[in-house]
C-alpha cells in the first residue's frame, strides 16, 4: 500500500460520516444503560428520585426506600431557573412495602382511613408528619394511610390496598386538585381503564400480566445524561452569561406585603364551561362513592383550590379568579346534590391567607404549587369536623 493510500484511509477513519454515526451510537447506548442508574444525585425533590413503577406494588413509588435532602426548593421556581427565588428545606420522603408515602415511624394497624388523590395527598415536599394523612391521624385518633399517587387511585388499585392494609370500613377522602377540571374523568369501570379498548385489555390480561408488560418499561426513567445537560444549561443561562430563557415558562408576581411568589401559567387555567366539568366529575364521583359503599367504605372528596384562586386577590396587583371559584362552587353544588359528601376549601382558605399573610405566613410554599403544613393542618380540620 503506498503512503497516498495509507493517509487516505487514515483521513477516512477519522471523517465526520465515520465518527458522527459511531458517536451517535455510543451516546445512545450510553444513554439507554444510564436510564437504569437511580437518579437520586441529580434530583433535587423526592419525588422524581422517588417515582418508579414496581410489580406488585399498587402505588407509584419504589418500595421501602428513603430519600433525604438538605436542600431541597420548590419545582415553579426549579422550573424557571430562578435560584433567587427558592426556598430551600429539608426533605425526608419514606415508602412502604406497597410503594406509597409512608413512614414506618407513623404507621398503625387497623386503619380506620385512607386519603387517595394526587401530588396534594402525597405531601411529597411536606415534613412526613404534616401529610394529611398524619394530620388526620392525629386528629381523629385513628390511622389514615396515605394511598397518594400521581392521580387518585381507580376503584380497582383502591380497593386492592384497603384489603392489603386490612381497611375493612372507614373513611376513603378523595383529595380532588381544582386544576383537576380541566381533565376529564376516568372511565366509570373497576379496572380503571380509560376507554373500551384499554378497559377490555386489562380485564383480559388481569393485574399480573399487565404488571408483567409494564415492569421493564417501567423500570427506564429519565436519562441522567438529559437531566445533566439540562443542569449545564441552567448553569450557563444564569442571566450573566446568557439569558435566562426558563424564566418564561412561569408568571412573577409579588405578594401586597412584599413577598415575591412565582406561578405557573397552567395553575390559572379554568374550564371554558364549569358546569360541564361539574356534571362530568360528578356522575363519576358519584359511581365511585356508590361502589365504595358497597365495601361499607364512606367517601368525602376534599375540593382542593389552585394556589392563584386564593393568592391572586392578595397579589400588589390583584387578578381576577371569579372563573375558579365559579369550578369549585360548581362541583362543591353539584356534588352535594348527588349526595356525594364534600369538602370545599374555597371559603375557609381565602379566610385563613389573610390572616396570615399579616405574619407573612402562608397556605401554600411561594415556590412550588403545592400546599404547606398550614394547608394541610386546615384540611385536616375541616375534613374533622365535617365528619362529626
Amino acid at each position: 500500500m503506498s503512503v497516498n493510500e495509507t493517509a487516505k484511509n487514515s483521513l477516512g477513519t477519522w471523517s465526520i460520516g465515520r465518527i458522527l454515526p459511531r458517536l451517535m451510537f455510543f451516546l445512545f447506548f450510553l444513554d439507554l444503560l444510564l436510564r437504569f442508574v437511580p437518579l437520586d444525585p441529580l434530583t433535587f425533590r423526592a419525588w422524581e428520585a422517588m417515582l418508579r413503577r414496581y410489580p406488585n406494588a399498587v402505588g407509584p413509588f419504589t418500595p421501602n426506600k428513603h430519600y433525604h435532602r438538605d436542600n431541597s426548593y420548590g419545582g415553579v421556581a426549579g422550573i424557571g431557573n430562578l435560584t433567587v427565588l427558592r426556598r430551600y428545606h429539608a426533605v425526608d420522603f419514606t415508602t412502604d412495602a406497597y410503594g406509597f408515602h409512608n413512614p414506618p415511624a407513623l404507621a398503625q394497624s387497623n386503619p380506620i382511613g385512607i386519603v387517595i388523590g394526587d401530588s396534594f395527598a402525597v405531601g411529597s415536599e411536606l415534613p412526613e408528619d404534616q401529610s394529611l394523612s398524619a394530620q388526620l391521624t392525629q386528629r381523629f385518633g385513628g390511622y389514615f394511610y396515605n394511598a397518594g399517587a400521581s392521580q387518585p387511585l381507580p376503584l380497582s388499585s383502591l380497593k386492592a390496598v384497603t384489603q392489603r392494609i386490612g381497611l375493612r370500613h372507614g373513611l376513603v377522602i378523595f383529595e380532588f386538585l381544582e386544576a383537576r377540571a380541566l381533565q376529564d374523568p376516568p372511565a366509570s369501570a373497576p379496572d380503571g381503564g380509560r376507554g373500551a379498548a384499554q378497559g377490555f385489555i386489562f380485564r383480559t390480561l388481569g393485574t399480573d400480566w399487565i404488571d408483567r408488560f409494564r415492569t421493564p418499561l417501567n423500570q427506564l426513567h429519565t436519562s441522567p445524561l438529559q437531566a445533566l445537560s439540562a443542569k449545564l444549561e441552567k448553569e450557563i443561562q444564569n442571566d450573566t452569561l446568557l439569558p435566562n430563557s426558563y424564566a418564561s415558562f412561569v408568571i412573577r408576581e409579588k405578594l401586597r406585603n412584599g413577598e415575591p411568589i412565582v406561578f405557573l401559567p397552567a395553575e390559572f387555567k379554568s374550564p371554558a364551561h364549569p358546569q360541564k366539568a361539574a356534571e362530568r366529575w360528578v356522575a363519576y364521583l358519584s359511581w365511585y362513592s356508590k361502589e365504595l359503599h358497597k365495601d361499607d367504605l364512606d367517601l368525602i372528596v376534599l375540593l382542593v383550590p389552585n394556589r392563584p384562586t386564593v393568592y391572586a386577590p392578595f397579589l400588589a396587583v390583584p387578578r381576577e379568579v371569579s372563573a375558579s371559584r365559579a369550578t369549585l362552587h360548581e362541583l362543591a353544588t353539584a356534588l352535594e346534590s348527588a349526595g356525594v359528601s364534600t369538602v370545599s376549601l374555597e371559603s375557609r382558605y381565602p379566610q385563613d391567607a389573610a390572616t396570615l399573610l399579616s405574619q407573612n405566613k402562608y397556605l401554600y410554599f411561594l415556590d412550588d404549587t403545592h400546599w404547606n403544613g398550614n394547608g394541610t393542618a386546615i384540611a385536616a380540620d375541616e375534613i374533622f369536623h365535617h365528619g362529626k
